[in-house]
């Protein structure tokens, strides 16, 4: 049975993110992954660990909001419409990055990574994200709600997310950080 239309758009754009990830970092050695090109900026590892991060606390929330929303019974069908919040969020990790956004404290990468344990760990990551919006399927992405993990305790108590948002926030932030790493990648003093 074909996926709803929403659920495939996400499933590419989670395997697109994959590939672009690995033709960013293919044939790097350690220093290249690790190279800044000025202090306060992150390198291409840094870019990586702080998406393994991010999409790690994200995880269990689509878990559990898939299976509130398979226990509740909210399903649809796309096209799904999300709020003002929401799209205009979305909006803000689209790349090339426009404005910058600091990192929750809980978000910042280790300033040494180490390149096989951090691929390996994105390509699981994008699996999880895969498998979970492959779960979501036939749900109503709009009504199902989750809790956004980066907020703060007292926030995220009371700010909900659509899971498809969530999902469409995943993939757009991995999007931005690709960009961010690509954009080392091809900086002038990028070492050879």
């Amino acid at each position: 049975m074909p996926l709803d239309p929403d659920i495939a758009m996400l499933v590419t754009e989670i395997d697109a993110n994959l590939s672009h990830a690995e033709s960013i970092t293919h044939g790097l050695t350690r220093e290249q992954f690790q190279w800044r090109p000025e202090p306060g900026r992150w390198s291409i590892g840094e870019c990586f660990a702080h998406l393994n991060t991010t999409n790690s606390f994200t995880l269990p929330a689509l878990e559990t909001g898939i299976a509130k929303g398979r226990a509740s019974g909210k399903t649809g069908q796309s096209p799904f419409q999300y709020g003002f919040f929401s799209r205009k969020f979305i909006a803000s990790q689209e790349p090339p990055a426009k404005k910058k956004f600091k990192a929750p404290k809980a978000f910042l990468p280790p300033a040494e990574v180490d390149p096989d344990a951090t691929m390996a760990e994105y390509r699981r990551i994008s699996g999880e994200l895969k498998r979970l919006a492959r779960d979501a399927d036939g749900l109503h992405l709009a009504r199902v709600k989750v809790t956004l993990p980066a907020l703060p305790a007292v926030l995220r108590a009371i700010v909900r997310m659509p899971l498809g948002g969530q999902l469409l926030l995943t993939t757009t932030h991995d999007r931005r950080h690709l960009w961010q790493a690509e954009q080392v990648r091809n900086d002038p003093a990028f070492p050879a």
